[in-house]
């Protein structure tokens, strides 16, 4: 019964952030120019800024439920984030529009963004816990 219950909880985070990236995706591509995959972009951004806070909060406290972590880290931003529509609009970029710059920049900007929102996240919470 316990083993049903963290796919349960891993399931439901999955499917949260799963309809969370489908919506934002949506917006980004309605109000930003087509030629740059912006809103695996956004997600990803957001998804590590996410983590850099829950990780620096499940550090500080040691009362934190397991089911919350596999909840949020694994079921949330698990399947908000996404390493491989990355992967593959960067080749789109590359194969089918031929756009070279485009592909380094949409690269670049996840991975930068990425590390950057990760240590803002952390950043964050310690300000907002006072440590």
């Amino acid at each position: 019964m316990e083993k049903f219950v963290t796919i349960l909880v891993v399931g439901t985070g999955g499917f949260i952030g799963a309809v969370s990236r489908y919506t934002i995706t949506g917006m980004i591509h309605r109000i930003t120019p087509l030629f740059l995959p912006a809103g695996t972009l956004v997600v990803n951004v957001i998804g590590c800024l996410v983590i850099g806070i829950l990780m620096s909060f499940v550090a500080s406290r040691e009362l934190v439920n397991d089911q919350a972590k596999l909840f949020l880290i694994t079921g949330f931003l698990g399947s908000l984030t996404t390493f491989s529509t990355f992967g593959y609009e960067t080749v789109d970029l590359l194969n089918r529009q031929k756009l070279p710059g485009l592909a380094f920049l949409n690269v670049a900007g996840n991975v930068i963004l990425g590390l950057l929102a990760v240590w803002l996240g952390h950043q964050l919470f310690k300000l907002i816990a006072g440590s």
